[in-house]
Protein backbone atom coordinates (compact mmCIF):
# COMPACT_ATOMS: atom_id res chain seq x y z
CA UNK A 1 0.00 0.00 0.00
CA UNK A 2 1.38 3.47 -1.09
CA UNK A 3 2.07 5.84 2.12
CA UNK A 4 -0.34 8.75 2.33
CA UNK A 5 0.69 11.93 0.79
CA UNK A 6 0.24 14.88 3.26
CA UNK A 7 -0.03 18.60 1.96
CA UNK A 8 0.08 21.75 3.74
CA UNK A 9 -3.04 24.42 2.87
CA UNK A 10 -0.82 26.41 0.46
CA UNK A 11 0.67 23.10 -1.39
CA UNK A 12 -3.10 22.45 -1.93
CA UNK A 13 -4.07 25.75 -3.31
CA UNK A 14 -0.81 25.40 -5.45
CA UNK A 15 -2.32 22.29 -6.71
CA UNK A 16 -6.00 23.68 -7.53
CA UNK A 17 -4.25 26.75 -9.74
CA UNK A 18 -2.50 23.82 -11.61
CA UNK A 19 -5.93 21.83 -12.35
CA UNK A 20 -7.71 25.38 -13.37
CA UNK A 21 -4.72 25.48 -16.31
CA UNK A 22 -5.38 22.24 -17.52
CA UNK A 23 -7.36 21.43 -20.58
CA UNK A 24 -10.62 19.46 -19.96
CA UNK A 25 -9.72 16.14 -18.73
CA UNK A 26 -10.72 13.39 -16.66
CA UNK A 27 -10.13 13.64 -13.12
CA UNK A 28 -7.66 10.60 -13.23
CA UNK A 29 -5.52 12.14 -16.39
CA UNK A 30 -5.23 15.26 -13.90
CA UNK A 31 -4.31 13.40 -11.03
CA UNK A 32 -1.28 11.56 -13.03
CA UNK A 33 -0.35 14.63 -14.39
CA UNK A 34 -0.38 16.95 -11.19
CA UNK A 35 1.43 13.94 -9.52
CA UNK A 36 -0.77 13.03 -6.87
CA UNK A 37 -3.61 10.06 -6.32
CA UNK A 38 -6.90 10.41 -7.69
CA UNK A 39 -8.40 10.04 -4.19
CA UNK A 40 -6.62 12.59 -3.10
CA UNK A 41 -7.36 15.41 -6.24
CA UNK A 42 -10.81 14.14 -5.67
CA UNK A 43 -10.65 14.83 -1.79
CA UNK A 44 -9.07 18.58 -2.41
CA UNK A 45 -11.77 18.97 -5.31
CA UNK A 46 -15.00 18.44 -3.05
CA UNK A 47 -13.33 20.78 -0.10
CA UNK A 48 -11.99 23.73 -2.12
CA UNK A 49 -14.56 26.41 -0.66
CA UNK A 50 -12.69 25.68 2.97
CA UNK A 51 -9.02 25.62 1.71
CA UNK A 52 -9.18 29.18 0.09
CA UNK A 53 -11.34 30.18 2.77
CA UNK A 54 -8.70 29.06 5.34
CA UNK A 55 -5.64 30.65 3.46
CA UNK A 56 -7.57 34.34 3.01
CA UNK A 57 -8.85 33.55 7.25
CA UNK A 58 -5.05 33.64 7.60
CA UNK A 59 -4.85 30.33 9.08
CA UNK A 60 -1.79 28.35 9.04
CA UNK A 61 -0.30 27.59 5.61
CA UNK A 62 2.03 24.88 6.00
CA UNK A 63 -0.08 22.71 8.48
CA UNK A 64 -0.79 19.75 6.74
CA UNK A 65 -3.56 18.19 9.15
CA UNK A 66 -6.14 20.55 11.11
CA UNK A 67 -5.08 19.24 14.41
CA UNK A 68 -8.11 19.69 17.35
CA UNK A 69 -7.00 21.00 20.80
CA UNK A 70 -8.60 18.72 24.47
CA UNK A 71 -11.87 20.30 23.80
CA UNK A 72 -12.28 21.12 19.93
CA UNK A 73 -15.50 23.13 20.48
CA UNK A 74 -14.05 26.12 23.05
CA UNK A 75 -11.65 25.54 20.11
CA UNK A 76 -13.89 26.71 17.49
CA UNK A 77 -15.98 28.55 19.94
CA UNK A 78 -13.28 31.03 21.13
CA UNK A 79 -12.33 31.34 17.21
CA UNK A 80 -15.81 32.39 16.40
CA UNK A 81 -16.02 35.08 19.14
CA UNK A 82 -12.22 36.23 18.63
CA UNK A 83 -12.98 36.86 14.76
CA UNK A 84 -16.84 38.58 15.44
CA UNK A 85 -14.88 41.24 18.45
CA UNK A 86 -11.44 41.80 15.87
CA UNK A 87 -13.98 42.95 13.42
CA UNK A 88 -15.06 45.65 15.62
CA UNK A 89 -10.69 46.72 16.01
CA UNK A 90 -11.31 45.76 19.49
CA UNK A 91 -8.06 45.53 21.82
CA UNK A 92 -7.55 41.77 22.62
CA UNK A 93 -4.69 40.07 25.14
CA UNK A 94 -4.00 36.68 25.89
CA UNK A 95 -5.33 36.60 29.62
CA UNK A 96 -8.65 38.08 28.34
CA UNK A 97 -8.28 35.27 25.90
CA UNK A 98 -7.74 32.52 28.36
CA UNK A 99 -10.68 33.73 30.43
CA UNK A 100 -13.44 34.12 27.68
CA UNK A 101 -12.84 30.53 26.81
CA UNK A 102 -13.35 29.50 29.87
CA UNK A 103 -16.76 31.46 29.99
CA UNK A 104 -17.38 29.65 27.14
CA UNK A 105 -16.68 26.35 28.17
CA UNK A 106 -18.91 26.48 30.89
CA UNK A 107 -21.91 27.68 28.85
CA UNK A 108 -21.33 24.73 26.91
CA UNK A 109 -20.94 22.70 29.77
CA UNK A 110 -17.16 21.71 29.86
CA UNK A 111 -17.25 22.90 33.18
CA UNK A 112 -13.62 21.29 34.06
CA UNK A 113 -11.78 22.62 30.83
CA UNK A 114 -9.12 25.26 32.24
CA UNK A 115 -7.21 27.37 30.09
CA UNK A 116 -3.70 27.22 30.78
CA UNK A 117 -0.79 29.21 29.31
CA UNK A 118 0.39 25.97 27.39
CA UNK A 119 -3.06 25.69 25.96
CA UNK A 120 -3.60 29.25 25.15
CA UNK A 121 0.30 29.09 23.28
CA UNK A 122 -1.04 25.70 21.35
CA UNK A 123 -4.29 27.36 20.41
CA UNK A 124 -2.79 30.25 18.82
CA UNK A 125 -0.55 28.56 16.87
CA UNK A 126 -3.11 26.41 15.51
CA UNK A 127 -5.43 29.41 14.67
CA UNK A 128 -2.00 31.43 13.33
CA UNK A 129 -3.03 33.86 15.16
CA UNK A 130 0.10 36.76 16.79
CA UNK A 131 0.67 39.69 18.87
CA UNK A 132 0.95 42.99 17.19
CA UNK A 133 1.62 46.06 18.49
CA UNK A 134 -1.52 48.37 17.46
CA UNK A 135 -0.88 52.03 16.23
CA UNK A 136 -2.22 55.41 16.50
CA UNK A 137 -3.50 55.11 12.98
CA UNK A 138 -5.49 52.26 12.00
CA UNK A 139 -4.72 53.23 8.07
CA UNK A 140 -1.61 52.26 8.28
CA UNK A 141 -2.16 48.35 8.84
CA UNK A 142 -4.76 48.67 6.73
CA UNK A 143 -2.74 49.83 3.42
CA UNK A 144 -0.21 47.26 4.00
CA UNK A 145 -2.42 44.17 4.70
CA UNK A 146 -4.19 45.63 1.32
CA UNK A 147 -0.88 46.17 -0.91
CA UNK A 148 0.18 42.50 0.37
CA UNK A 149 -2.91 41.40 -0.79
CA UNK A 150 -2.95 42.43 -4.41
CA UNK A 151 0.68 41.09 -4.66
CA UNK A 152 0.27 37.51 -3.58
CA UNK A 153 -3.66 37.09 -4.71
CA UNK A 154 -5.19 39.34 -7.40
CA UNK A 155 -2.64 39.07 -10.38
CA UNK A 156 -3.34 35.13 -10.12
CA UNK A 157 -7.36 35.51 -10.25
CA UNK A 158 -6.97 38.46 -12.93
CA UNK A 159 -5.36 35.29 -14.76
CA UNK A 160 -8.65 33.22 -14.32
CA UNK A 161 -11.28 35.56 -14.62
CA UNK A 162 -12.06 38.22 -16.96
CA UNK A 163 -13.51 41.99 -15.51
CA UNK A 164 -16.99 41.15 -16.61
CA UNK A 165 -17.06 37.63 -14.43
CA UNK A 166 -15.31 39.94 -11.31
CA UNK A 167 -18.25 40.88 -9.14
CA UNK A 168 -18.57 42.76 -5.62
CA UNK A 169 -21.59 42.10 -3.55
CA UNK A 170 -21.24 44.59 0.23
CA UNK A 171 -25.17 45.34 2.20
CA UNK A 172 -25.85 49.07 3.37
CA UNK A 173 -28.52 50.22 5.88
CA UNK A 174 -30.36 52.72 4.51
CA UNK A 175 -33.09 55.00 6.59
CA UNK A 176 -35.47 55.19 3.55
CA UNK A 177 -37.51 58.27 4.79
CA UNK A 178 -34.81 60.57 5.94
CA UNK A 179 -34.93 64.19 4.88
CA UNK A 180 -32.18 67.00 5.93
CA UNK A 181 -32.24 67.40 9.79
CA UNK A 182 -31.31 71.63 8.92
CA UNK A 183 -32.37 72.90 5.75
CA UNK A 184 -34.36 75.89 4.58
CA UNK A 185 -34.93 73.84 0.97
CA UNK A 186 -38.34 72.47 1.25
CA UNK A 187 -40.31 75.50 1.62
CA UNK A 188 -39.07 78.60 2.41
CA UNK A 189 -41.66 79.58 4.38
CA UNK A 190 -42.24 76.75 6.45
CA UNK A 191 -38.68 74.99 7.07
CA UNK A 192 -38.26 73.56 10.06
CA UNK A 193 -35.57 70.88 11.32
CA UNK A 194 -36.67 67.70 12.51
CA UNK A 195 -34.99 64.35 13.39
CA UNK A 196 -34.51 62.14 11.34
CA UNK A 197 -36.76 59.20 10.71
CA UNK A 198 -34.82 55.91 11.44
CA UNK A 199 -37.25 53.67 9.54
CA UNK A 200 -34.33 51.52 7.70
CA UNK A 201 -33.90 48.84 5.57
CA UNK A 202 -30.87 46.89 4.49
CA UNK A 203 -29.85 47.03 0.36
CA UNK A 204 -27.27 44.76 -0.86
CA UNK A 205 -26.25 46.06 -4.29
CA UNK A 206 -23.59 43.64 -6.43
CA UNK A 207 -21.47 45.09 -9.53
CA UNK A 208 -19.09 43.71 -12.08
CA UNK A 209 -15.68 44.84 -12.58
CA UNK A 210 -17.06 46.15 -16.19
CA UNK A 211 -19.99 47.99 -14.50
CA UNK A 212 -22.75 45.41 -14.48
CA UNK A 213 -25.26 45.86 -12.41
CA UNK A 214 -27.53 42.80 -10.24
CA UNK A 215 -30.89 43.19 -9.29
CA UNK A 216 -30.72 44.85 -5.56
CA UNK A 217 -31.57 43.13 -2.78
CA UNK A 218 -34.24 44.50 -0.22
CA UNK A 219 -34.33 43.27 2.98
CA UNK A 220 -37.12 44.76 5.28
CA UNK A 221 -38.70 44.21 9.15
CA UNK A 222 -42.12 42.42 7.35
CA UNK A 223 -42.07 39.80 5.55
CA UNK A 224 -46.01 40.94 3.96
CA UNK A 225 -46.13 44.56 4.90
CA UNK A 226 -49.70 46.27 4.25
CA UNK A 227 -48.37 48.27 0.98
CA UNK A 228 -47.45 44.90 -0.73
CA UNK A 229 -51.47 44.16 -1.06
CA UNK A 230 -52.35 43.39 -4.00
CA UNK A 231 -48.78 43.91 -5.93
CA UNK A 232 -48.02 40.76 -7.97
CA UNK A 233 -44.28 41.83 -8.62
CA UNK A 234 -41.46 43.97 -7.43
CA UNK A 235 -38.41 45.15 -9.77
CA UNK A 236 -36.37 43.76 -6.86
CA UNK A 237 -36.17 40.83 -4.64
CA UNK A 238 -37.39 40.95 -1.14
CA UNK A 239 -36.41 39.47 1.80
CA UNK A 240 -37.47 40.02 5.78
CA UNK A 241 -36.39 39.40 9.24
CA UNK A 242 -37.15 41.30 12.68
CA UNK A 243 -34.00 43.38 12.87
CA UNK A 244 -34.28 43.98 8.77
CA UNK A 245 -30.46 42.83 9.22
CA UNK A 246 -28.37 40.39 6.41
CA UNK A 247 -28.68 36.99 7.74
CA UNK A 248 -26.68 33.41 7.13
CA UNK A 249 -29.84 32.07 5.69
CA UNK A 250 -30.67 34.89 3.28
CA UNK A 251 -27.27 35.21 2.22
CA UNK A 252 -27.14 31.57 1.07
CA UNK A 253 -30.23 31.72 -0.61
CA UNK A 254 -29.32 34.20 -3.14
CA UNK A 255 -26.20 32.89 -3.74
CA UNK A 256 -27.60 29.18 -4.32
CA UNK A 257 -30.02 31.30 -6.70
CA UNK A 258 -27.77 33.41 -8.79
CA UNK A 259 -25.40 30.09 -8.95
CA UNK A 260 -28.42 28.39 -10.76
CA UNK A 261 -29.07 31.19 -13.17
CA UNK A 262 -25.40 31.22 -14.20
CA UNK A 263 -23.90 29.72 -17.03
CA UNK A 264 -20.22 30.24 -16.88
CA UNK A 265 -18.22 30.98 -14.14
CA UNK A 266 -17.33 33.88 -11.61
CA UNK A 267 -15.64 35.19 -9.09
CA UNK A 268 -17.16 36.94 -5.97
CA UNK A 269 -15.22 39.17 -3.71
CA UNK A 270 -17.13 39.93 -0.33
CA UNK A 271 -16.06 40.97 3.03
CA UNK A 272 -15.96 39.18 6.15
CA UNK A 273 -19.72 40.31 7.59
CA UNK A 274 -20.84 37.76 10.03
CA UNK A 275 -23.59 36.65 7.42
CA UNK A 276 -21.58 35.81 4.83
CA UNK A 277 -21.39 32.11 5.53
CA UNK A 278 -20.91 29.72 2.85
CA UNK A 279 -19.43 26.23 4.46
CA UNK A 280 -22.14 23.64 3.57
CA UNK A 281 -22.53 24.91 0.23
CA UNK A 282 -21.75 23.25 -3.09
CA UNK A 283 -21.70 26.24 -5.73
CA UNK A 284 -21.25 25.04 -9.31
CA UNK A 285 -20.32 28.44 -11.00
CA UNK A 286 -19.31 31.18 -8.14
CA UNK A 287 -16.18 31.16 -7.02
CA UNK A 288 -16.19 33.35 -3.14
CA UNK A 289 -13.27 35.35 -1.91
CA UNK A 290 -13.01 36.38 0.97
CA UNK A 291 -11.51 39.90 0.87
CA UNK A 292 -8.45 40.45 4.33
CA UNK A 293 -9.97 41.68 7.38
CA UNK A 294 -9.93 45.46 8.00
CA UNK A 295 -9.59 46.15 4.42
CA UNK A 296 -12.82 46.54 2.73
CA UNK A 297 -12.69 50.52 3.68
CA UNK A 298 -10.56 50.98 1.40
CA UNK A 299 -10.70 48.64 -1.11
CA UNK A 300 -13.92 47.00 -1.65
CA UNK A 301 -15.25 48.40 -4.98
CA UNK A 302 -18.83 49.29 -3.14
CA UNK A 303 -17.19 51.15 -0.13
CA UNK A 304 -15.65 53.30 -2.91
CA UNK A 305 -17.98 55.33 -3.93
CA UNK A 306 -20.99 53.15 -5.37
CA UNK A 307 -23.35 52.70 -2.01
CA UNK A 308 -22.74 56.14 -1.60
CA UNK A 309 -23.91 57.02 -5.38
CA UNK A 310 -26.87 54.70 -4.72
CA UNK A 311 -27.77 56.76 -1.85
CA UNK A 312 -27.22 60.56 -3.15
CA UNK A 313 -29.54 59.72 -6.29
CA UNK A 314 -32.42 57.99 -3.52
CA UNK A 315 -32.01 60.80 -1.31
CA UNK A 316 -32.48 63.17 -3.98
CA UNK A 317 -35.31 60.74 -5.77
CA UNK A 318 -36.88 61.16 -1.58
CA UNK A 319 -36.42 65.07 -1.61
CA UNK A 320 -38.10 65.92 -5.17
CA UNK A 321 -40.82 63.73 -4.22
CA UNK A 322 -42.01 65.27 -0.74
CA UNK A 323 -41.28 68.83 -2.68
CA UNK A 324 -44.12 67.68 -5.26
CA UNK A 325 -46.74 66.96 -2.87
CA UNK A 326 -45.48 70.37 -1.04
CA UNK A 327 -46.18 72.36 -4.55
CA UNK A 328 -48.29 71.10 -5.98
CA UNK A 329 -50.68 70.62 -2.79
CA UNK A 330 -51.09 66.57 -4.50
CA UNK A 331 -53.54 65.53 -1.44
CA UNK A 332 -55.48 67.51 0.67
CA UNK A 333 -54.67 66.00 3.61
CA UNK A 334 -50.67 66.77 3.23
CA UNK A 335 -51.43 70.81 3.27
CA UNK A 336 -50.92 70.88 7.02
CA UNK A 337 -48.09 68.91 6.89
CA UNK A 338 -44.48 69.52 7.78
CA UNK A 339 -42.00 67.86 5.39
CA UNK A 340 -40.58 64.92 7.57
CA UNK A 341 -44.59 64.71 8.07
CA UNK A 342 -44.86 63.97 4.71
CA UNK A 343 -41.79 61.85 4.44
CA UNK A 344 -43.20 59.50 7.22
CA UNK A 345 -45.76 58.30 4.75
CA UNK A 346 -43.57 56.45 2.23
CA UNK A 347 -44.38 53.25 2.17
CA UNK A 348 -41.76 50.10 2.29
CA UNK A 349 -43.07 49.59 -1.62
CA UNK A 350 -42.08 53.83 -2.59
CA UNK A 351 -38.79 53.21 -1.05
CA UNK A 352 -38.53 49.95 -3.73
CA UNK A 353 -39.37 51.40 -6.28
CA UNK A 354 -37.68 54.86 -5.40
CA UNK A 355 -34.22 52.58 -4.44
CA UNK A 356 -34.39 51.01 -7.86
CA UNK A 357 -34.97 53.97 -9.99
CA UNK A 358 -31.57 55.19 -7.91
CA UNK A 359 -29.90 51.97 -8.60
CA UNK A 360 -30.80 52.68 -12.70
CA UNK A 361 -28.91 55.89 -12.53
CA UNK A 362 -25.47 54.77 -10.93
CA UNK A 363 -23.45 54.64 -14.01
CA UNK A 364 -20.99 52.11 -15.73
CA UNK A 365 -18.10 54.50 -15.39
CA UNK A 366 -18.92 55.20 -11.74
CA UNK A 367 -19.02 51.36 -11.25
CA UNK A 368 -15.40 51.13 -13.21
CA UNK A 369 -13.89 53.64 -11.31
CA UNK A 370 -14.45 52.42 -7.93
CA UNK A 371 -13.17 49.19 -8.71
CA UNK A 372 -9.86 51.23 -9.84
CA UNK A 373 -9.93 53.33 -7.55
CA UNK A 374 -9.93 50.33 -4.76
CA UNK A 375 -7.02 48.68 -6.14
CA UNK A 376 -8.95 46.02 -8.36
CA UNK A 377 -7.09 47.08 -12.06
CA UNK A 378 -6.42 45.43 -15.27
CA UNK A 379 -3.04 47.38 -15.95
CA UNK A 380 -0.59 49.29 -14.49
CA UNK A 381 -1.91 52.77 -15.31
CA UNK A 382 -2.02 55.24 -12.16
CA UNK A 383 -6.12 55.86 -10.94
CA UNK A 384 -5.77 59.33 -12.46
CA UNK A 385 -9.74 60.36 -12.17
CA UNK A 386 -12.22 59.20 -9.78
CA UNK A 387 -14.98 60.73 -10.22
CA UNK A 388 -18.80 59.72 -9.37
CA UNK A 389 -22.05 60.91 -11.74
CA UNK A 390 -23.52 62.36 -8.55
CA UNK A 391 -27.24 64.03 -8.42
CA UNK A 392 -27.13 67.55 -8.39
CA UNK A 393 -26.38 68.79 -4.66
CA UNK A 394 -29.48 71.49 -3.77
CA UNK A 395 -28.46 74.89 -4.07
CA UNK A 396 -30.06 75.67 -0.71
CA UNK A 397 -28.22 72.73 1.20
CA UNK A 398 -24.59 73.56 2.39
CA UNK A 399 -21.97 70.99 1.39
CA UNK A 400 -21.99 69.88 5.06
CA UNK A 401 -25.60 69.22 5.58
CA UNK A 402 -25.52 67.72 2.50
CA UNK A 403 -22.80 65.59 3.28
CA UNK A 404 -24.19 64.33 6.55
CA UNK A 405 -27.50 63.74 5.01
CA UNK A 406 -26.35 61.18 2.36
CA UNK A 407 -24.19 59.66 5.25
CA UNK A 408 -26.31 59.80 7.64
CA UNK A 409 -27.38 55.33 8.10
CA UNK A 410 -23.46 54.52 6.12
CA UNK A 411 -22.57 53.44 10.09
CA UNK A 412 -25.67 50.82 10.31
CA UNK A 413 -24.77 47.06 11.08
CA UNK A 414 -26.33 45.31 8.22
CA UNK A 415 -25.90 41.81 9.91
CA UNK A 416 -26.53 40.26 13.28
CA UNK A 417 -23.45 40.35 15.94
CA UNK A 418 -24.11 36.86 17.28
CA UNK A 419 -23.91 36.68 21.42
CA UNK A 420 -21.72 34.19 23.25
CA UNK A 421 -25.04 31.93 23.69
CA UNK A 422 -25.76 31.82 20.17
CA UNK A 423 -21.60 31.03 19.18
CA UNK A 424 -21.86 28.30 21.92
CA UNK A 425 -25.25 26.76 20.23
CA UNK A 426 -23.97 27.09 16.93
CA UNK A 427 -20.43 25.16 17.94
CA UNK A 428 -22.40 22.50 19.22
CA UNK A 429 -24.82 22.29 16.18
CA UNK A 430 -27.93 23.49 18.20
CA UNK A 431 -28.87 27.03 17.21
CA UNK A 432 -31.93 27.20 16.24
CA UNK A 433 -32.54 29.39 12.71
CA UNK A 434 -35.08 31.94 12.98
CA UNK A 435 -37.92 32.13 11.02
CA UNK A 436 -38.60 35.57 9.32
CA UNK A 437 -41.20 37.72 10.40
CA UNK A 438 -44.17 36.70 8.24
CA UNK A 439 -46.82 39.46 9.94
CA UNK A 440 -48.98 42.05 7.59
CA UNK A 441 -47.79 44.95 9.35
CA UNK A 442 -45.91 47.55 8.76
CA UNK A 443 -45.14 50.05 11.18
CA UNK A 444 -45.86 53.72 11.10
CA UNK A 445 -47.99 52.79 7.59
CA UNK A 446 -51.24 53.97 6.33
CA UNK A 447 -54.02 51.79 5.16
CA UNK A 448 -52.75 50.98 1.32
CA UNK A 449 -54.25 52.51 -1.75
CA UNK A 450 -56.67 49.92 -3.25
CA UNK A 451 -56.28 49.13 -7.24
CA UNK A 452 -57.71 51.81 -9.20
CA UNK A 453 -60.86 51.05 -11.11
CA UNK A 454 -60.72 50.50 -14.60
CA UNK A 455 -62.32 54.39 -15.27
CA UNK A 456 -59.78 55.63 -13.17
CA UNK A 457 -56.79 53.64 -15.21
CA UNK A 458 -58.19 55.29 -18.30
CA UNK A 459 -58.51 58.53 -17.42
CA UNK A 460 -55.17 58.60 -16.13
CA UNK A 461 -53.77 57.55 -19.67
CA UNK A 462 -55.79 60.14 -21.38
CA UNK A 463 -54.45 62.79 -18.98
CA UNK A 464 -50.56 61.67 -19.83
CA UNK A 465 -51.33 61.80 -23.59
CA UNK A 466 -52.17 65.53 -23.08
CA UNK A 467 -49.72 66.59 -21.21
CA UNK A 468 -47.15 64.32 -23.56
CA UNK A 469 -48.57 66.50 -26.33
CA UNK A 470 -47.78 69.46 -24.69
CA UNK A 471 -44.51 69.08 -23.80
CA UNK A 472 -42.64 65.93 -25.65
CA UNK A 473 -41.53 65.55 -29.09
CA UNK A 474 -41.82 62.58 -31.75
CA UNK A 475 -39.89 60.47 -29.50
CA UNK A 476 -41.46 61.12 -26.47
CA UNK A 477 -44.62 60.10 -28.10
CA UNK A 478 -43.28 56.95 -29.19
CA UNK A 479 -42.58 56.11 -25.77
CA UNK A 480 -45.86 57.33 -24.55
CA UNK A 481 -47.57 55.07 -27.41
CA UNK A 482 -45.39 51.96 -25.59
CA UNK A 483 -46.46 52.85 -22.47
CA UNK A 484 -50.83 52.62 -23.58
CA UNK A 485 -50.13 49.70 -25.22
CA UNK A 486 -48.56 48.06 -22.05
CA UNK A 487 -51.40 49.27 -20.25
CA UNK A 488 -54.04 48.54 -22.35
CA UNK A 489 -52.56 44.52 -22.93
CA UNK A 490 -52.56 44.23 -19.33
CA UNK A 491 -56.07 45.02 -18.66
CA UNK A 492 -57.17 43.25 -21.85
CA UNK A 493 -55.18 40.13 -19.84
CA UNK A 494 -57.68 40.37 -16.84
CA UNK A 495 -60.55 40.65 -18.69
CA UNK A 496 -60.91 44.48 -18.82
CA UNK A 497 -62.48 46.10 -22.21
CA UNK A 498 -61.54 49.69 -22.67
CA UNK A 499 -62.30 49.85 -25.95
CA UNK A 500 -65.37 51.87 -26.21
CA UNK A 501 -64.78 53.95 -22.88
CA UNK A 502 -61.02 55.14 -24.05
CA UNK A 503 -62.02 56.01 -27.26
CA UNK A 504 -64.66 58.49 -26.17
CA UNK A 505 -62.60 59.81 -23.84
CA UNK A 506 -59.99 60.65 -26.23
CA UNK A 507 -62.13 61.70 -29.25
CA UNK A 508 -62.39 65.56 -29.69
CA UNK A 509 -61.14 67.99 -31.82
CA UNK A 510 -57.86 68.33 -30.23
CA UNK A 511 -56.69 64.40 -30.64
CA UNK A 512 -55.54 62.10 -33.51
CA UNK A 513 -56.29 58.09 -31.86
CA UNK A 514 -53.26 56.09 -33.04
CA UNK A 515 -55.06 54.00 -35.69
CA UNK A 516 -53.50 51.00 -33.69
CA UNK A 517 -54.68 51.73 -30.17
CA UNK A 518 -57.86 49.38 -29.01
Amino acid sequence: MSKRRDLSAKQKCDLLKSYDVLPKISLRDAAARLNVSHCTLNRILKNRSNIERAIMYNESDSRKRKSAGKEEVVDKALKKWFLQVRKKDASINGPLLRQKAEDLAKKMGKDGFVATEGWFQRWKKRENISSIKTHGEQGEADFSAAQSWFKTHWTDLLSQYSPSDIFNANETGLYFRALPEHTYALKLDKAKGAKTSKERLTIMCCVSMNGEKRKLMVIGKSQNPRCFKGVKTLPIDYKANKSAWMTAEIFKDWLINWDKELNRNILLLIDNCPAHIIDCINLRHIKVIFLPANTTSIIQPCDQGIIRTFKAYYRSAIRGKVLAVIDNGLHDAYCSLQANDIAKKITILDAIHLAKEAWNKVSVETIRNCFRHGGFKTDDKTDDEHEHSLPEKPVDLLDEVYDDWVDVDSHLDVAEIQTEEEICNAVMNLQTIERANTDDEEENSETPLSPPLNKEIVEALCALRRAVQHRADEIGFELHYSYEDMVVDEMKRHEICPKTYFCTLMSGPQWTIKQNKT
